[in-house]
């Protein structure tokens, strides 16, 4: 039994919920149509609660140039303490924009320095823990969701979903003895089957790593699946000592951002393609329950204060996926979120788009500012608190 939310924009609920209340009218002897237009009122007021409670109130940040120019990044993550912002590239479609991995200066946003592949960049492969993998890459990196994971010496690895040459997760070490990060590659995890994964999230205690199927690559009917809001792909987990296996056996229309609670009881999942945003328990048998948004929720970040930003696009997902192929504009309006984990209540921090700047794909906070990548837009845009 899934937790699975209808309805409007923050609509919350488990099955459990919906048939504890219809029981308890059956209980009271009244007659099927009266119970039915209770059941139904109800729905429909804790619906409208939930949704004021959720959309109210202006937007917290405003523009606040200078961001970035001449990146694409379809994700971003900051590294904790420190003034830098790690961006993931993938080539596009008409071949333009950096690819791989980059450093953003958020001290001097002008300030762009390759990360991987670079110059300074080593690879050093653990064989033990990636002893299934070909290699180091031999081709340009094709970067989609990444993240960080601190380990034990409070040093950080770096996860990258990548797609050009393999599919597959490449991992990284960041040296932060130089003046800025380099990277050393240590090792990849080669994608099971066809499945195209999406986002990453580490597993706790260093135990493997979390990530998103947003669609089987052999499906040639996934696009038409995500239009109607239908199952495309799951969600997978990969250990060193077993490998791939699913989270669970639900299904999700576009699996897309995911990430971990600093606690490791939850894990977040953004089912893209049907607008909702999921939790769901990682070591007790508790119900998921979702939230539906009135965008379509990409990629997840936690930030260092526990909450969990959501960015997406104001969209729908055909136009989304194809908006570079017909050579339309893809600057849709976008809207960013910040969500409470415990109560999954969140509030607007952002609502923008159009001109030179839209498509919204993944957000991050470095200090006090907001930064907002885009895998269409050529920059990175900064956000400050009204």
């Amino acid at each position: 039994m899934n937790g699975e939310t209808r309805g409007g924009h923050g609509s919350m609920s488990t099955r459990g919920d919906q048939l504890r209340d219809s029981s308890s009218l059956q209980e009271s002897h009244l007659p099927f149509h009266v119970i039915a237009l209770l059941v139904a009122c109800a729905a429909g007021l804790a619906t409208e609660a939930w949704a004021q409670m959720r959309s109210g109130g202006a937007p917290s940040f405003r523009p606040a140039p200078p961001g970035v120019s001449g990146l694409s990044p379809e994700d971003i993550v900051p590294l904790p303490g420190t003034k830098w912002l790690i961006a993931g590239a993938a080539s596009k479609a008409d071949g333009g924009g950096r690819t791989g991995l980059a450093l953003i200066n958020t001290a001097n946003p002008s300030d762009v320095r390759p990360l991987y592949p670079a110059s300074l960049a080593t690879n050093d492969w653990d064989r033990e823990r990636f002893r299934d993998c070909p290699g180091p890459p031999t081709i340009d990196l094709g970067t989609h969701g990444i993240n960080i994971e601190r380990l034990a010496d409070g040093s950080y690895d770096l996860m990258s979903i990548n797609h050009h040459g393999r599919e597959s997760v490449e991992i990284f070490h960041l040296d932060q003895s130089t003046p800025a990060p380099r990277a050393i590659w240590r090792g990849c995890v080669l994608m099971p089957g066809a499945a195209s994964g999406n986002s990453i999230a580490p597993l706790p205690n260093h135990a493997g790593y979390v990530v998103t199927n947003f669609y089987q690559k052999d499906d040639p009917h996934y696009l038409q699946s995500m239009d109607n809001g239908t199952a495309t792909g799951n969600v997978l987990k990969w250990a060193p000592t077993t490998g791939w296996s699913p989270v669970s056996s639900q299904q999700f229309s576009g699996a897309n951002g995911a990430e971990i609670t600093s606690d490791g009881k939850w894990l977040f999942v953004s089912e893209w393609s049907d607008y909702k945003v999921w939790k769901l328990s990682l070591n007790e048998n508790t119900p998921p329950q979702s939230v539906h948004l009135d965008f379509l929720p990409d990629n997840l970040r936690l930030t260092d204060r526990g909450t969990i930003l959501i960015a997406g696009q104001n969209a729908d997902p055909v136009n989304v996926m194809t908006c570079r192929t017909k050579h339309v504009p893809c600057q849709a309006s976008f809207t960013v979120l910040e969500m409470d984990p415990a109560s999954m209540e969140t509030h607007v921090l952002v609502r923008g788009g159009g001109g030179d700047f839209g498509g919204a794909t993944g957000a991050a906070i470095v200090d006090r500012f907001l930064w907002i990548s885009s895998y269409y837009a050529g920059q990175v845009a900064r956000y400050a608190p009204n």
